[in-house]
């Protein structure tokens, strides 16, 4: 239903006439008729005291339901294929959607974290940093904006800029337990497994990130020794048929050192 047609089912819904709401927001009833009839829409400044006149609320007279906003967006990030091994492939399949959805938060973060894959030589740092603000600017959700935090840390950690890495650090909460952790034990049948699934990849991925950071540290007896750590913790996982993408995701990035370009 377009503008012009919400407006005046609410003012059919009030029992008011063209003339009555005309007069309260100080416009011809002329003005009014031609929203009505799709001749011209009202602009944006009155578009607040026309929730207030009929007591809803803007999404509600805009017609915006996000609902059908946020399924809309969990479809587009399940076919993007995010989490997989191509964050290019990803990356471009994102910012296709963010053309329909511009300035949407969860896209824009969610194409940083591909750019982050992408930005083991350091390329991309500034377009990160750029776009990391741009989320930071308009993000209203908490999750995506620690997301972000973490980000522009590591970015500006690989860039040597360390007061910044650390200011942005320091704005991430000290956590103590996991989302995935508590909703597998509050939740139940599917959504249950769903959240086991999650918070058991969660936990690979930072076991092999640990060890890595470790191996940093090391001197060269120690490495061998962590490497055979890591390919043991590989060969146990990869027997466990769930644990086996991500465990083989891990294992090529600890092989062909690309794991270095995400924690060096």
């Amino acid at each position: 239903m377009n503008i012009g047609a919400k407006i005046k089912a609410f003012r059919k819904e009030k029992r008011v006439t063209q003339e009555e709401l005309a007069e309260y927001l100080h416009i011809s009833s002329q003005a009014v008729s031609k929203w009505e009839t799709g001749a011209s829409s009202p602009d944006i400044d009155m578009l607040p005291k026309l929730a207030i006149y009929f007591g809803t609320t803007l999404d509600n007279l805009l017609d915006f339901d996000q609902s059908r906003l946020d399924a809309a967006i969990e479809e587009i990030l399940k076919e993007s294929g995010r989490g997989g091994n191509d964050p290019a492939r990803s990356e471009a399949y994102l910012r296709k959607a963010l053309e329909k959805y511009p300035n949407n938060d969860l896209l824009l973060t969610c194409i940083l974290e591909d750019m982050q894959e992408q930005n083991g030589n350091g390329s991309r740092s500034a377009e990160i940093i750029e776009i990391g603000e741009r989320v930071l600017n308009c993000t209203k959700d908490d999750a995506n904006r620690i997301d972000v935090y973490r980000i522009m840390a590591e970015t500006y950690h690989k860039m040597g800029e360390q007061a910044m890495a650390e200011y942005y650090l320091e704005k991430i909460p000290g956590v103590h337990f996991m989302y995935y952790e508590i909703a597998a034990a509050i939740k139940s049948g599917a959504d249950r497994i769903k959240n086991v699934e999650s918070a058991e990849d969660l936990c690979i991925d930072k076991l092999i990130c640990m060890l890595w950071m470790r191996r940093l540290e090391a001197d060269e007896a120690g490495q061998a020794e962590i490497d055979a750590q890591a390919h043991a913790t590989f060969e146990f996982f990869k027997r466990y048929p769930i644990y086996q993408k991500i465990t083989e995701i891990m294992e090529t990035l600890w092989n062909d050192g690309s794991i270095a370009e995400i924690y060096q």
